[in-house]
């Protein structure tokens, strides 16, 4: 399926997963008005080319006790990477690796990437910050925007 466009079943498929992954084949059928087995099919065929890439669940992060998020702007200096030998996308995987980052994206525009972060309270945030991302050699300046409610 790598290369291959879902057609408008695979893609109502996946709208319905996303709304709940632990549906029943049969009740992802019965939504949709196609035969079971065309859902199990279809399911398995995405699987396995790699449009549906895992099951994971979405944790109520305040029971968590993660309930501050925040999103980070990393700056760069290209040049200190380049001569460390190492890429945007090697930074990237470093700073993936702090356990309360959940994600990290390069993006277009005067930032290079975008790290999303979780932490228990701001003094936790402030230790991921400053502790932890900004001492990675090649980042050179960081801005953090605090989210103050998630919607939806």
């Amino acid at each position: 399926m790598k290369g291959k466009a879902l057609d408008n079943i695979d893609l109502q498929i996946i709208n319905v997963l996303r709304g709940n992954a632990r549906l029943r084949i049969y009740d992802i059928a019965k939504l949709l008005g196609q035969p079971a087995s065309t859902v199990h099919s279809r399911i398995k065929r995405m699987e396995s080319g790699g449009a549906i890439r895992k099951w994971t669940i979405v944790p109520d992060w305040g029971m968590a006790g993660m309930g501050v998020k925040a999103y980070v702007l990393v700056y760069v200096n290209t040049g200190e990477l380049k001569g460390m030998g190492k890429t945007q996308k090697d930074l990237g995987k470093s700073i993936r690796k702090i356990p309360n980052v959940l994600s990290v994206d390069m993006i277009t525009g005067e930032a290079d990437l975008i790290v999303e972060v979780r932490a228990g309270d701001i003094r936790e945030l402030e230790e991921v910050l400053l502790g932890k991302l900004q001492s990675i050699k090649g980042i050179v300046k960081t801005k953090t925007i605090l989210c103050l409610h998630e919607v939806g």
